[in-house]
């Protein structure tokens, strides 16, 4: 159950509220309570009850979900995670496609969630607001930068949440607290109505505590025909009995860097994985050489159009940005624009060379997310006398390189650490390929049930 007492999972909810186990009102009220209640700091702003309810057919009527403060929501501007008075001052518009989507399958927004500042760091550190509190361990760092949305759907506070991913912001933060979240690929998701980063790079995200939650939230948000292309028949097949086993993996744990270490723990658990997965399902493992120059070709975008997103503030125009933001758009302001031209220009023969090395035979490429696993909170806040550089490196090493590659990804966890805190993994498939992706999730959740044990007790 959830904090608010209702069934843990999208289908169970839904059987509920048909059945008149509980009342579509009375479940709203009760999810809004228990955000309103929360500490964790995963909320910005809670919003009131809707004047009218949503008809109870509709497939999410009675879902609370809650967004990342990126998105134009109704009657309220993103906030983008600057100070309450920058925040306060912006005109709402219309409501993000994505947001409407939603609203017309039943599910009107419980809150908008807490980020880092214009979605522009791997960690949840924000100086404008107090560090989100990580469900699984008080001590453990919570990623970025859409770090409230993890932390309420980890926290049972709602059934999923909308964030955005740049460089790992949906699956980095979703790896920090054991639940999933899938970056769809570049341009599946409309981005009308989300405050930009880095535009090229920036793709709405879902996170969500299991495969079959993700999947009835990606079927609402994509256009009908997508969605009967994505899931033929229906996204609620996913939370039935296991399907039949389609998709072939490929694993590639080792990163070219020098720098970015695996930890035993966390390799033998990957490992463990792959040797329990049906005959015949595992390819050779791949090398990925090509990695760290995508990975520089993504920091070029990220910087260059970052810069461009906040031109004015950098021209002391607009509200002045925190340091971390500041420092990533004032390295895009100085790069040569033919680095930025090329960068752009190269992505169609990169995102087919590493379709030709990884995915040649395989369906899914497997690898780590955070190689060293979960890490404290004083390792990676960039001012403490603790930090340390190598550990915030660990926390988007592996997942940049996917942005600018435009493939669909998906980080989920599957198992625990001696500390009791998460272990996840990464797939990433061809464009295109986002319910295969989640399928291979709901085989591992179903295959290794223990692997969300730790999620709190009340959930």
């Amino acid at each position: 159950m959830t904090p608010a007492g209702l069934p843990a999972g999208i289908a169970a909810l839904r059987a509920a509220l048909l059945r008149g186990d509980v009342g579509l009102g009375d479940a709203l009220s009760r999810q809004r309570a228990a955000f309103a209640a929360d500490s964790r700091h995963s909320a910005v702003s809670v919003f009131a009850p809707p004047k009218q309810l949503p008809d109870l057919s509709l497939p999410l009527a009675g879902v609370g979900l809650a967004h990342k403060d990126i998105f134009m929501l109704p009657g309220r501007a993103p906030g983008c995670g600057t100070d309450r008075a920058a925040s306060a001052s912006r005109r709402p518009g219309p409501a993000a496609t994505l947001i409407r989507r939603l609203d017309a399958a039943g599910s009107q927004p419980l809150a908008a969630l807490a980020m880092a500042e214009h979605a522009c760091g791997a960690t949840g550190e924000n100086p404008n607001y107090p560090l989100p509190l990580n469900p699984v361990d008080a001590r453990a760092a919570v990623g970025g930068s859409s770090s409230g949305s993890a932390v309420a759907v980890a926290a049972g506070l709602c059934y999923g949440s909308l964030g955005t991913d740049t460089a790992g912001s949906v699956r980095i933060p979703a790896a920090t607290c054991g639940i999933l979240g899938l970056k769809p690929t570049r341009g599946l998701l409309p981005a009308h109505g989300i405050a930009p980063l880095a535009p090229s790079l920036d793709t709405a995200g879902i996170l969500a505590r299991d495969a079959a939650d993700a999947a009835l939230i990606l079927e609402n948000l994509v256009a009908p025909a997508q969605a009967r292309r994505l899931f033929p028949q229906g996204a609620g097949a996913l939370a039935g009995p296991p399907g039949k086993i389609d998709w072939r993996v490929a694993a590639c744990w080792e990163h070219p860097n020098p720098a970015v270490q695996l930890d035993a723990e966390v390799r033998d658990a990957l490992q463990g994985l792959v040797d329990a997965l049906p005959a015949g399902t595992v390819q050779a493992p791949v090398a990925l050489a090509g990695l760290p120059a995508w990975s520089r070709l993504a920091d070029t975008l990220l910087h260059a159009e970052a810069a461009a997103t906040h031109q004015a503030a950098l021209r002391e125009e607009a509200p002045a940005l925190t340091p971390l933001t500041r420092t990533v758009a004032l390295a895009g302001a100085a790069l040569p624009a033919v680095w930025y031209l090329d960068a752009l220009r190269q992505r169609g023969a990169h995102a087919r060379q590493f379709i030709a090395q990884a995915l040649r035979r395989a369906d899914l490429l497997l690898t780590p997310a955070l190689p060293r696993g979960v890490p404290d909170w004083p390792q990676v806040l960039t001012g403490g006398e603790a930090f340390e550089p190598r550990r915030l490196l660990d926390m988007f090493c592996w997942m940049s390189f996917v942005n600018y590659l435009g493939l669909p990804a998906i980080v989920f966890p599957i198992g625990l650490d001696g500390r009791k805190r998460p272990i996840s993994i990464q797939a990433i498939a061809r464009p295109g390929q986002e319910a295969r992706l989640l399928a291979f999730a709901r085989h591992v959740e179903q295959a290794r049930p223990h692997a969300a044990s730790f999620l709190p007790s009340s959930l």
